[in-house]
């Protein structure tokens, strides 16, 4: 008669739990909410600015919106990148849960935004015709 062993299956670490944890519905609902707010905001205030101004052609608005895109997705791969170089060392030390760690860093970096001088902003938007 032969003799089994048995052998504990590996149990998951606590990170490979909390990563694998799915959002809540309340998290989605609020989080889409907010995108969409935040679109219809820029649609309103971009339209009340541009009926202001006679359209000749729409060939500067095309343009416009193209560079708008493309600088919108620099920043979101570069948003990539200082969110994994700021929660590297706390997600790997456990001191905060992934989700939190990113949110926090969205957040700090969304007020470095709206806090900062803007002086690169201004120095761009003088390069560009009136």
């Amino acid at each position: 008669m032969a003799a089994t062993t048995a052998t504990a299956l590996p149990r998951p670490s606590l990170l490979d739990r909390k990563i694998k944890h799915r959002p809540s519905k309340k998290g989605i609902l609020a989080f889409l909410s907010a995108l969409s707010a935040g679109v219809v905001y820029i649609i309103f205030h971009v339209a009340h600015d541009l009926n202001a101004a006679s359209v000749t052609s729409y060939a500067p608005y095309m343009m416009l919106g193209m560079a708008l895109l493309i600088a919108l997705g620099f920043e979101f791969v570069n948003g990539f990148h200082d969110t994994a170089n700021a929660v590297a060392t706390v997600i790997y030390t456990h001191s905060l849960e992934p989700n939190i760690a990113v949110v926090w860093s969205g957040i700090c970096n969304l007020a470095g935004v709206l806090f900062s001088s803007g002086t690169v902003a201004f120095a761009v938007i003088t390069l560009l015709p009136v």
